[in-house]
């Protein structure tokens, strides 16, 4: 069951799955509302999922998320997210957090816990990330900690503190 479940949301978050298998679902797909969520009632708990993200052949994103509960049609909880960005520059980013809440409706996400976000040209560390998906920007809120790698600024070796 456990498969079966997992299978069913990964095909429900791919993005070519959409729209057309929403009307097949159901017609009951309320606004704010995520159509794969209907086949995961609230309290549905799914473990160990990894969602890449494509564009142009090219991987751009994998989130990997330990444990994921369904509380609503519109809300889920997260735990233990590790999530990796690829530019096509080269630079890898990485946001990690011990839990996060994700609104469809609001589109917004937000971390609890320490929040860890690191490439090689620095490291910032903060209480929270409130993720705002409709304008694709974050705040990383305090107390925030960062460091920049001393290669941003023309110099090798280790990282130093920024000021």
């Amino acid at each position: 069951m456990r498969a079966f479940a997992t299978a069913l949301l990964l095909a429900a978050l791919l993005p070519a799955w959409g729209q057309q298998t929403a009307e097949k679902v159901s017609d009951a797909v309320g606004q704010g509302e995520f159509p794969g969520l209907q086949l995961l009632p609230p309290g549905s708990v799914v473990k160990g999922i990894s969602l890449p993200r494509y564009e142009a052949h090219r991987v751009t994103a994998l989130v990997r998320i330990r444990e994921l509960r369904v509380e609503s049609r519109q809300r889920i909880s997260l735990q233990g997210i590790v999530a990796t960005l690829y530019s096509p520059n080269g630079y890898k980013t990485s946001v990690a957090c011990p839990r996060a809440v994700y609104d469809f409706a609001s589109m917004r996400g937000e971390t609890t816990g320490r929040t860890r976000l690191q490439d090689a040209r620095f490291t910032a560390r903060g209480g929270s990330v409130v993720y705002d998906a409709k304008t694709q920007k974050g705040l990383l809120r305090g107390p925030v900690r960062t460091t920049v790698s001393a290669s941003v600024f023309g110099r090798g070796g280790s990282s130093q503190p920024a000021q």
